[in-house]
């Protein structure tokens, strides 16, 4: 710090700002890069099978568009781009759980561009029966990005202009440069510009993590589910984004708070009162407060620091700067009165200290939300006065009751002169030479201290951890660890995941046809079939497979809250069954659903299944009962049965198998095992000529074969985990195992005897 007042501040200030100024440019870009209309088509479908699709054109080029699903019910896979003129996209969707007639399901696409006369085109669809739509556009999208960057710049610039500037701070530099004229005042002019100047690199290198998170994340949402929540009301993953930001932000909150702390401890645990009052002097002159009530209450403990260290007068004038008395908070009237009381005092200004004395008694009787700080204040208030008054027993007492409340160092050390006098005054020497000896081992810098000095040398050493901090330093590693793991994953999000500013690279499918199945067995089927009859030798005879000793994988779902005391679970080999706890009390059944484990195709017989997820040969079903098993003379279990059934679709949401290999769109699949379990005959009895045909070539499939026949290819053009990628005649067969093979050959002959 030089004459004029100014001093070498952490260059940690200009990376925050530069931090902000830098995330302000982003957006900037963003803003023109993005197109200043939104447009949206509603879609509301009423499906008719399980799974469907719907065909969509627009009249503009680069255009981003993605789907969003308004209800919880249906998952959608997809996300295009338009790149041509009237591009015909398709947009998936699988519906969890039973479809129902009056159900209908509500997507919502959005186009992001300068196009004036947006045109929607509603093409095709597939597996619905019908189709209602309208479309709308929201106008000068760009606005809310330009008044964020405007807010952020301009805050800035606020924060830089008026950041040394203003009365108060020039206050505290004054009183700075006053308390560095004194040549006795250099070693703790020094310790404490240190000081400050540690706790403000910290304070902002904390701020700069904090930033570039809420700004990262909030950033993140608006690009990914701003619209999806504006305009759907829909929180999908918001919410975990939005937890997740508080979890950092609250933990830069706590982080603030404990170093607010640690910048008492040069008043606490080091009492180096002198170093303390330069220390929030600094504060108050170069902090990066912008209201009264921090400066006040810096300028408030630098006083503190000063009347420990004997200079009355200048902690007095320091303490009743900008002072407005009883417009003033009350804990912070009580603890100016305080601090007046002990200068009056040590002034020897008896009639002014017991003013204050009784002013403090009042403000604590007043407001009882006083009463902890004040009983603490009264009571070294009445051993100062009793000591006095030469009340040597009473002030015995009153210090023995105010060190088992008290018992720090900091609270305790303005009363070990006067516990030395009481015990000099006792005759008992030997724990008056203790109290000195223990008052010799703290900073000169106290008052208290170098009176004691006139009896004994000081033994104080400056402690080495004074300006380290441990604690702070692990959990800033901590912090730092944490955004980076999150801004590691961030990345990973904006690079592989499509964006509006960029081109998503996705599939676009061809056009199909509004029909609810593919057709039954045609010339072009047929030439399909024949060519994969003649890929594999009818003379392999059915495959030997050595025993497995392994078991299916274990599962776990988790039920509704009241499903703890309204259902009953049963075990057997292979999975369990839910009922209904009444009525299975009252008739023993009651059966809501089965969930089993096969290893075999068997499951392709139940009545009314659905696969829930599959691992290797192992196929997770949800059988549900065909007739009657609830107890049917009562209504209220009759309504409590048929509400738990309706809430078997989100069990299905939660199930998840444990094995990391397992997956969950068996749905998309005749048999999702057929690769790893052999076919039975009876496996194929009950199939369709459709059927047969999809589940022979879905074995083709998963090896990214393509077909010749263009119904085939489009029908696994819709599947999610079709990568067809060979062409038909670049197919090798030996990419297939023995079990495929084999059950390759028994579909076909199951598929011969229905011709």
């Amino acid at each position: 710090m030089n004459k004029k007042g100014g001093v070498k501040l952490s260059r940690m200030r200009l990376l925050y700002y530069g931090l902000g100024i830098l995330i302000s440019c982003f957006l900037l870009w963003i803003s023109f890069s993005e197109g200043k209309r939104l447009h949206f088509l509603e879609i509301e479908i009423m499906p008719a099978k399980q799974d469907f699709a719907v065909n969509i054109g627009a009249n503009s080029k680069d255009v981003d568009i993605f789907a969003a699903e308004k209800g919880v019910h249906a998952a959608i896979y997809y996300t295009g781009k338009l790149d041509e003129q009237q591009m015909r996209l398709t947009i998936g969707g699988n519906i969890k759980g039973k479809t129902s007639d009056s159900t209908p399901i509500h997507l919502l696409l959005f186009g992001l561009d300068n196009t004036d006369n947006w045109q929607w085109e509603m093409l095709s669809s597939v597996g619905v029966t019908s189709i209602h739509f309208s479309q709308g556009e929201m106008t000068n999208i760009r606005m809310y990005l330009y008044l964020y960057v405007v807010a952020i710049f301009g805050i800035l610039s606020v924060f830089l202009l008026f950041r040394n500037n203003g009365e108060n701070r020039s206050y505290a530099k004054e009183s700075l440069l006053e308390f560095m004229d004194d040549p006795e005042n250099q070693a703790a002019f020094e310790a404490g510009k240190r000081w400050f100047l540690i706790h403000d690199r910290r304070r902002y290198w904390n701020r700069c993590l904090i930033l570039f998170f809420a700004c990262g994340s909030g950033f993140y949402m608006f690009q990914e589910y701003l619209y999806k929540w504006v305009i759907l009301k829909s929180l999908d993953y918001i919410g975990i984004v939005f937890i997740l930001t508080l979890v950092i932000l609250g933990l830069g909150g706590t982080l603030k708070i404990y170093w607010a702390k640690m910048y008492m401890e040069v008043l606490t645990k080091e009492n180096r009162p002198l170093t303390a009052a330069v220390a929030f002097l600094m504060e108050a002159a170069y902090g990066p407060y912008r209201h009264q009530s921090y400066f006040k209450k810096q300028v408030h403990n630098a006083a503190v620091g000063l009347s420990r260290a004997g200079r009355y007068v200048q902690a007095l004038k320091l303490a009743d700067y900008g002072w407005k008395g009883v417009q003033e908070k009350k804990l912070m009237q009580l603890a100016h009165s305080n601090l007046c009381y002990v200068c009056f005092m040590g002034l020897g200004r008896l009639e002014d200290a017991e003013a204050e004395y009784s002013y403090q008694k009042q403000l604590v009787k007043k407001y009882p939300g006083l009463k902890r700080m004040g009983e603490a204040i009264l009571l070294l208030s009445e051993i100062r006065k009793a000591y006095i008054e030469q009340k040597f027993g009473q002030v015995e007492a009153y210090v023995n009751v105010y060190c088992d409340r008290y018992p720090d160092s900091y609270r305790r050390l303005p009363l070990m002169p006067i516990q030395m006098k009481v015990y000099e005054q006792a005759g008992e020497m030997e724990k008056a030479k203790y109290i000195r000896g223990n008052l010799l081992s703290y900073s000169p810098e106290n008052i208290a201290v170098r009176q004691a000095m006139e009896h004994g040398p000081c033994t104080y050493v400056e402690s080495p951890g004074f300006l380290k901090d441990k604690t702070g330093f692990v959990c800033r590693i901590v912090l730092t660890g944490v955004l980076g793991i999150y801004m590691v994953l961030f990345g990973i999000l904006m690079l592989m995941e499509p964006h509006h500013w960029e081109t998503s690279k996705t599939i676009t499918y061809e056009e199909t046809k509004a029909e609810e199945h593919i057709q039954q067995t045609t010339a072009a089927e047929k030439a399909e079939d024949e060519q994969m009859e003649t890929e594999i030798s009818e003379t392999e005879g059915e495959p030997t497979f050595q025993a497995s000793n392994t078991q299916a994988p274990g599962f776990e779902m988790d039920l509704p809250k009241e499903w703890n005391s309204l259902a009953v679970r049963n075990e057997f080999k292979g999975g369990c069954s839910y009922h209904q706890k009444k009525s299975y009390d009252l008739i023993g059944d009651g059966v809501l659903f089965y969930i089993q484990a096969y290893s075999d195709c068997s499951y392709v017989n139940l009545p009314d299944y659905h696969i829930w997820g599959y691992d290797g040969p192992y196929v997770y079903v949800m059988s549900e009962p065909t007739d009657v098993t609830f107890y049917t003379e009562d209504n209220a279990i009759m309504e409590e049965y048929n509400k738990m059934h309706n809430e078997i679709s989100q069990i299905q949401d939660t199930f998840r198998i444990q094995s990391d290999t397992a997956k969950y769109d068996g749905s998309e699949f005749v048999f999702p095992n057929s690769s790893d379990s052999l076919l039975q005959e009876p496996d194929l009895w009950n199939l369709s000529a459709s059927q047969l045909r999809i589940a022979k070539n879905e074995i083709y499939a998963r090896h990214g074969r393509r077909f010749a026949d263009e119904e085939l290819q489009r029908y696994f053009n819709q599947c999610s985990w079709y990568e067809g990628m060979i062409d038909p005649r670049e197919f090798e067969e030996n990419v297939l195992n023995e079990t495929e093979r084999f059950n390759i050959r028994l579909i076909d002959a199951q598929q011969k005897k229905m011709e």
